[in-house]
C-alpha cells in the first residue's frame, strides 16, 4: 500500500516552476519601483517649480531663491534619496531644475529637468 504524500519528483516540479515564475516577474517589478521612483521625482520637481513661482510672485526675480527653504534637494523628501534636485539655470526671470538619479549622471533619458514655462524635457 502506498502512503499519501509528495513525491521527490513532485516536489522538485514545484520549485522549479515557481523559480521560473520569480525569473520573469522580479524584472518586471523592479521595472515598475523606478517608474514609481521617477514619478516621484517629476512630482517633487512641480512642487519646486511652483515655489519658486511663489518666490518670484514676491519680488519678481528668481535670484536668491537657491536655498533649501524654496526646494528640497532631495526626491523623496521623505526615505531614502533616489534622486538630487538642483538648479541648472537661476536668474532675474528663468529657472531650470533638475532631477538626477542618486550615483548616476545624465545622459540615457534618465534625468528630468523643468523650465519657468512648466517644459518637462529629460535627457
Amino acid at each position: 500500500m502506498r502512503s499519501p504524500g509528495f513525491t521527490l519528483i513532485e516536489i522538485m516540479v514545484v520549485v522549479a516552476i515557481i523559480g521560473i515564475v520569480a525569473a520573469i516577474a522580479y524584472p518586471s517589478y523592479q521595472g515598475y519601483i523606478q517608474d514609481t521612483y521617477r514619478a516621484n521625482a517629476v512630482a517633487d520637481l512641480e512642487r519646486c517649480a511652483q515655489s519658486l513661482e511663489r518666490f518670484y510672485s514676491n519680488g519678481f526675480t528668481y535670484v536668491g531663491a537657491d536655498t533649501n527653504t524654496i526646494c528640497d534637494t532631495n526626491s523623496p523628501s521623505e526615505g531614502p534619496t533616489r534622486f538630487v534636485i538642483s538648479y541648472e539655470t537661476l536668474t532675474a526671470t528663468a529657472f531650470m531644475i533638475r532631477a538626477t538619479p542618486v550615483g548616476e549622471t545624465c545622459g540615457t533619458d534618465n534625468c528630468i529637468e523643468i523650465t519657468q514655462t512648466g517644459v518637462r524635457t529629460t535627457n
